[in-house]
């Protein structure tokens, strides 16, 4: 993954009440789901947030707010990297990557393909769905897998040929409580 950043950073006030879930005459823009996190939607996709994405481009710039009028944060160039969706506005995604940084992409440039990244040092891929089963292959740190699904503890996963399973607090690209079938 490759980031290019930049530092200035401008946020208008509509963007601030927005991010804040205050007013601004859009009535209730945040929905809670628990007290201690709160999902924003304001005329979105109408897909669940938060979710998984993945970048279809090569070349996708992360903004400081939802519009081309705000600065780039960051450039990624990494086609398949997921990210978490956090909020929508409009056309725009709230995201943040593996690192927990934070920006605005254009949905255009996001895909629901589901892939995992690699977050540990390497991480084993099993024959099965189970921890003591026959090791096929070792995923290095930032690799990309494609996330077929992910039940319980292990995930399948798969690259070019390799088909096989992964522990789930290995990879980035899962919720905690997301069961993927």
């Amino acid at each position: 993954m490759k980031k290019h950043f930049q530092l200035s950073v401008r946020l208008s006030s509509l963007l601030v009440a927005i991010c804040l879930g205050v007013g601004g005459g859009f009535g209730p823009i945040s929905t809670p789901s628990s007290a201690q996190e709160a999902k924003l939607t304001v005329r979105g996709s109408g897909l669940p947030v938060p979710r998984f994405v993945t970048l279809k481009f090569n070349e996708v710039n992360m903004r400081a707010g939802p519009g081309r009028e705000y600065p780039v944060l960051w450039g990624y160039s990494k086609t398949g990297l997921p990210l978490l969706v956090e909020a929508e506005f409009g056309l725009w995604r709230k995201v943040v990557d593996h690192e927990g940084t934070t920006g605005w992409m254009r949905g255009s440039v996001l895909s629901l393909r589901r892939m995992a990244l690699v977050t540990t040092g390497s991480a084993k891929i099993h024959r099965d769905s189970t921890s003591q089963s026959t090791i096929i292959a070792v995923a290095e740190k930032n690799s990309l897998l494609e996330l077929q699904s992910c039940p319980k503890t292990m995930c399948k996963v798969a690259k070019d040929d390799i088909r096989g399973w992964i522990e789930r607090d290995a990879i980035w690209g899962i919720l905690t409580s997301e069961i993927l079938n």
